[in-house]
């Protein structure tokens, strides 16, 4: 395809006469007519201000070769919900219908107890970015030893009675406690399994002071639970209200929280990097 060619193509295409595009170039019709059939060429300046007026390249222009139309980037598929997702919203419906269910059946509260875990674990799921399983299994378990502590008095520290354990202690609360024990042992081993490639740099001032600070906060709420216990059970003129025992007890909680996010900090902190 001749130049002249392109030219008249591209003019019709454009919806321009001959004259319109001579007056738009500065130059006679005639000489685009000249152009068109090829009895001239333009100069140089011409062909630029023809490619910019016709939007093409000066090779497009010479050559008559039209650009490739760009298709269409496809659409991203759509994204089906995640398996946490999806787990979410099981927990959600399930710790509404055991709040309705109980509700009905006992009373709020206790349908508010039972429909707890479900709810929490639902909003780690849908809130966690990594380890939901695990921040759910941490859960349940605190949940649970909440209710022993509160409703049986059973912690695993009772494990370290064993040798002097009487038949009219029960034998049934001291398994109960061994299991709580082995329960809460698994759980930090699975804790630290799971943070293994996680290292926390103690040269780095903030990393030294948080993790030190974190094991003297422990030490104070331990020391200021078992005060309040010896009051608690010692002083009969103390009157705990009930509300105060049931804190008493999730304290209790706070403070193995507390444990496992210093001991894993403190494995994180201490273990080598590989080579």
């Amino acid at each position: 395809m001749s130049l002249g060619t392109n030219i008249c193509r591209l003019r019709t295409a454009n919806k321009l006469s001959q004259g319109e595009l001579a007056e738009a170039l500065g130059v006679s019709r005639q000489s685009v007519s000249k152009w068109e059939t090829d009895a001239s060429v333009p100069e140089l300046d011409k062909l630029v201000k023809l490619a910019s007026l016709f939007g093409v390249t000066l090779d497009q222009l010479v050559t008559g070769e039209t650009p490739p139309i760009p298709e269409p980037s496809p659409a991203p598929p759509q994204q089906g919900m995640t398996g946490q997702r999806i787990a979410a919203v099981i927990l959600t419906c399930m710790a509404f219908l055991v709040f309705l269910l109980l509700t009905v059946m006992g009373g709020p509260l206790e349908g508010l107890t039972l429909a707890l875990p479900f709810g929490i674990c639902a909003a780690v799921c849908f809130l966690a970015k990594k380890r939901a399983g695990l921040w759910c299994a941490w859960t349940v378990y605190l949940l649970a030893e909440l209710y022993l502590r509160w409703a049986t008095g059973i912690t695993w520290q009772l494990t370290l009675r064993t040798f002097s354990f009487t038949p009219e202690q029960n034998y049934m609360r001291l398994a109960i406690a061994w299991v709580q024990l082995i329960a809460m042992l698994a759980m930090f081993l699975v804790t630290f399994h799971s943070f293994r490639r996680v290292r926390i740099d103690l040269r780095v001032r903030r990393n030294l002071l948080a993790l030190g600070g974190g094991w003297v906060l422990l030490a104070v709420l331990h020391m200021l639970k078992e005060r309040l216990y010896l009051l608690l059970y010692q002083d009969p003129t103390v009157n705990f209200s009930l509300g105060v025992r049931f804190l008493l007890r999730a304290g209790d909680l706070l403070v193995l929280a507390l444990l496992a996010v210093l001991l894993t900090a403190t494995v994180c902190a201490l273990r080598k990097p590989k080579e």
